[in-house]
């Protein structure tokens, strides 16, 4: 059984025949801030987002693709976001056969050619707590563009950021500047690849990424929203199903035959 917004989703058949998508998030870790898109995928997927804070997840690029591969059905899709965006790509890499398609929003494979990271994955564990909660919410405002997301939504992704310790932020910061985007082999992977990407990121150039990955990538489709920032899934013109949709799309051959009117 699911949660979305707290409350519990009951599984039905319908639901149960469905194709497998796991939500693999940012920073935060937490996988409680893809409801949004998640209620507007349910006619298509069986939606399941996964927390990277569980015991059994780990703290290495390697312990995190195998517990992700272990939660896989056949043919399973993964949307990742930032740092879930690499660890999609991780995990694609390295079971190809168990994945249908990816979704790569705002992927955070550009951190490590970015000046501050190595500042920030040292000084973090040093920080005093109240400092530390003080710059996450000043950083809102990097993070995200606000005034694109209802008062709520704005309060849970508040939430979710304030979650994260020092240490942790630190660890996966750290793991970013060891993602090597490059060693992987993209293109000899053929999955249907949606890249989205803010137009207004202002924490990493997520519109180049998208770009520079799409020239890798086989089966790619580039969507780029104009007025979203990093973390876009909780704004309110994010519309992940309009995407994948699309006719013309990476997804149509796989999605639009099953996929029910709104």
């Amino acid at each position: 059984m699911e949660t979305l917004k707290g409350k519990p989703i009951a599984s039905s058949p319908s639901r149960q025949k469905r194709p497998l998508l796991l939500y693999l998030p940012g920073m935060d870790g937490t996988g409680k801030l893809f409801y949004r898109q998640a209620q507007a995928l349910q006619a298509e997927f069986h939606v399941r987002p996964l927390s990277l804070n569980h015991p059994a997840a780990g703290q290495s690029w390697e312990s995190l693709a195998d517990w992700v591969g272990s939660q896989l059905d056949e043919g399973a899709y993964l949307c990742g976001e930032s740092f879930g965006a690499c660890l999609a790509l991780a995990v694609a890499a390295q079971q190809p056969e168990r994945c249908r398609g990816l979704i790569l929003v705002n992927p955070a494979s550009s951190l490590r050619r970015r000046p501050w990271w190595w500042a920030g994955h040292v000084l973090l564990p040093f920080l005093p707590p109240a400092l530390y909660h003080q710059m996450a919410e000043r950083g809102l405002g990097f993070l995200a563009e606000l005034s694109q997301m209802e008062p709520p939504d704005r309060e849970r992704l508040r939430q979710a950021v304030h979650s994260v310790e020092p240490t942790v932020a630190a660890q996966r910061l750290a793991l970013l500047g060891s993602f090597v985007v490059e060693e992987l082999p993209l293109e000899s992977m053929t999955l249907p690849t949606l890249l989205v990407a803010g137009g207004r990121d202002r924490l990493l150039p997520s519109v180049q990424e998208v770009q520079r990955l799409a020239e890798r990538l086989p089966q790619a489709q580039v969507e780029i929203s104009p007025l979203s920032g990093h973390a876009c899934l909780l704004e309110r013109q994010m519309n992940l199903r309009r995407y994948l949709l699309k006719p013309d799309g990476v997804f149509a051959p796989l999605l639009l035959n099953s996929a029910p009117a709104h």
